[in-house]
């Protein structure tokens, strides 16, 4: 095992762990425009026979993909992205 490799990827995860409040605030921000993107697809999705039928399919074979009263933007919208990105049988 080379410990030098180890060592300075260990440190660079430290160092990305310290941010900004800028950054911070910027990441945020981003991730909401992400999740209401996704939303905005799902409500499309609500508006035709296939994207209803397409829903009914994902709720019944994974649940639904609803936000949880302590969840996080970021944690809900990598739960939907995973929710829409799987393949139904």
């Amino acid at each position: 095992m080379d410990r030098t490799r180890k060592a300075n990827r260990e440190d660079h995860e430290a160092t990305l762990q310290y941010r900004t409040k800028n950054e911070a605030l910027d990441e945020a921000e981003l991730i909401e425009k992400k999740l209401a993107q996704l939303q905005a697809t799902v409500a499309q999705l609500e508006q035709t026979p296939q994207g209803i039928a397409d829903l009914q399919r994902r709720i019944k074979l994974y649940g639904e993909c609803k936000r949880l009263p302590d969840e996080t933007s970021s944690q809900l919208y990598d739960k939907l992205r995973v929710w829409l990105a799987r393949e139904l049988s």
